[in-house]
């Protein structure tokens, strides 16, 4: 496979290529002399046409393109062509220069084209490729201006296709086995679905696709385009891949890589340079891999990610949520080798769980929606505003909470290995279901809690508390701050009943107590009395209740 730079420049060339001109229209004989395209005897009226080539019921079906080649504004498959024809461009540097409305397909059959090693064939102005249509590309396919993939099938066999100017890939598929597509300029790939095949030996890459280029700027779109990148199928093959440079757009495309069989490397998705990855949708799959270490600083915007494969952050960070989907990732989101310390934040409004043991180092920001942690993070983490913090995971940082943390899955165990701050915006929200262990949210901070903020206890399954139940809902190493300033519906949702909150040396007690008592200053003696009174309701549950004590004002 020859370098981009040598395939741009023979692609500006190939128009200074001498190409065999003629002039009308005409049909493809019943009884041709020969397969040769470029032979006038075997056309009705006898020429070699140049406006629109007709096929119809032909004995020869064969049809052969050489050097110089031909230009051709349409090509138009008849009703009547009841066989499939397969017109094949060879030769070196042979030019098969499509030039009006493309290729039309009347046939209800698939129509073949097979291009050859150093050949061509050339889509320009506003030419389609045309519907049941199959190219088998060993060679180069281009599609300039505003050309069109269309809804052909393509099959990029060693060959490359380019796409350059407005050109389109439309609703077409293209499967590159050994191949490779381009995008470059402002083309898109419009509704394309691309399959990136692996390799089948040891030592053979992977085929993929480019977005961008490395000769000037560009900004081509993968559109709504599918990509998938399958991994290699034996030990030491490379994997498909999906690469987005300088400023390409991922846009709303969907993105998969595969895991590789037999030891073979997984697909790949990188951003690279200045490239946007928009409202993609990622999904990684086994060893299949999304790489944002060689993207330019700070890092970049996906739309989502799901799977159990790998995302390699280098120094950068990974913003995930702007469309707003929910998904789960049970893969590993990590450092990788080309730089340390990268991040993770949360946008959008959807649900990001994260099951697997995640070892990325730099800090994670909830910005919107939720995080769930079901699996771990090594990271300091920092809930704004509107990001909430769920899961039954482990937190092996610090965090602060200036938003909403719950714990649990409705309800559960979130583990902070660290310190646990909460600012006077905060919320930590408390599922209720009963008062057995496992029935009711713990938030477990292995340092310090620093309170302030609200407490929300919210009761699910039509449970309701009696007077006296308690819930070891926080254990702390030590306390500190203003304590909860507010708890949300003291009254336990209109019953006649108060939630009162109790600090011990290392947890805090959410209680319930009757509703016709007052609620005091914490400080004063009828509160003490009334937890004195519901001290040995509620001992054997836990334990001695200590003197200090927090109730909602």
């Amino acid at each position: 496979m020859k370098t981009l730079g040598t395939a741009s420049i023979r692609c500006s060339l190939i128009f200074l290529l001498p190409l065999v001109a003629y002039a009308g229209s005409a049909t493809w004989d019943l009884n041709p002399t020969s397969g040769n395209w470029n032979t006038a005897a075997n056309w009705t009226p006898m020429t070699v046409p140049s406006d629109t080539a007709t096929f119809a019921l032909s004995n020869t079906t064969n049809v052969s393109v050489g050097f110089p080649g031909v230009g051709i504004d349409n090509i138009t498959f008849t009703s009547a062509a009841a066989n499939s024809f397969a017109i094949t461009v060879h030769g070196s540097s042979t030019v098969f220069n499509i030039v009006g409305a493309g290729i039309t397909n009347n046939s209800s059959i698939i129509q073949n084209f097979v291009i050859k090693p150093n050949s061509y064939i050339v889509f320009t102005n506003s030419a389609a490729a045309g519907s049941l249509t199959h190219f088998t590309n060993k060679g180069i396919t281009d599609f300039f201006d505003s050309s069109s993939a269309d809804n052909s099938m393509f099959v990029n066999d060693g060959g490359a296709t380019f796409f350059l100017g407005r050109s389109t890939a439309g609703s077409a598929t293209f499967i590159n086995a050994g191949g490779v597509t381009f995008f470059l300029k402002d083309s898109s790939a419009g509704n394309g679905t691309f399959i990136n095949n692996g390799g089948r030996v040891a030592g053979a890459g992977g085929a993929g696709t480019f977005f961008g280029g490395f000769r000037f700027p560009t900004e081509s779109s993968a559109g709504n385009g599918t990509f998938i990148n399958n991994g290699g199928r034996v030990a030491g093959a490379g994997g498909g891949f999906t690469h987005f440079d300088q400023n390409s757009t991922a846009d709303s495309c969907t993105l998969i890589a595969n895991g590789g069989s037999n030891g073979g490397d997984g697909g790949m998705i990188a951003f690279r340079d200045r490239s946007v990855g928009d409202i993609s949708r990622v999904e990684l799959f086994g060893n299949g891999s999304l790489d944002i270490s060689a993207h330019d600083a700070p890092g970049v915007t996906i739309g989502s990610v799901e799977g159990d494969g790998n995302v390699f952050l280098g120094a950068n960070t990974l913003t995930v949520g702007s469309n707003n989907l929910s998904t789960t990732f049970s893969g590993v989101i990590q450092n990788g080798a080309f730089g340390s310390g990268g991040s993770l934040t949360k946008i959008g409004l959807g649900t990001l769980i994260l099951s697997g043991a995640n070892t990325y180092t730099g800090g994670t920001k909830i910005n919107g929606g939720v995080l769930q942690v079901d699996g771990s993070i090594t990271s300091n983490t920092f809930v704004n505003y509107h990001g909430t913090l769920a899961g039954t995971g482990t937190i092996n940082g610090n965090v602060v909470n200036r938003g909403k943390v719950m714990p649990g899955d409705a309800p559960g165990t979130l583990t902070i290995n660290g310190d646990y701050t909460q600012t006077h915006s905060g919320t930590l929200l408390i599922d209720i279901a009963g008062t057995s262990a496992g029935q009711f949210s713990v938030l477990d901070v292995l340092g310090n809690a620093n309170l302030d903020g609200f407490l929300d206890p919210v009761l699910l399954n039509d449970f309701f508390p009696s007077v006296g139940d308690s819930f070891t809902f926080l254990n702390y190493g030590s306390v500190s701050g203003s304590l909860f300033i507010h708890i949300h519906d003291p009254n336990i949702d209109g019953l006649a009943e108060h939630w009162v909150v109790n600090y011990l040396p290392d947890h805090a007690l959410l209680i319930v107590v009757p509703g016709n008592v007052s609620v005091p200053d914490q400080g004063s003696a009828l509160f003490l009395m009334v937890l004195s009174l519901l001290a040995v309701a509620v001992y054997r549950r836990s334990g001695a209740l200590a003197p200090s004590a927090h109730m909602s004002p």
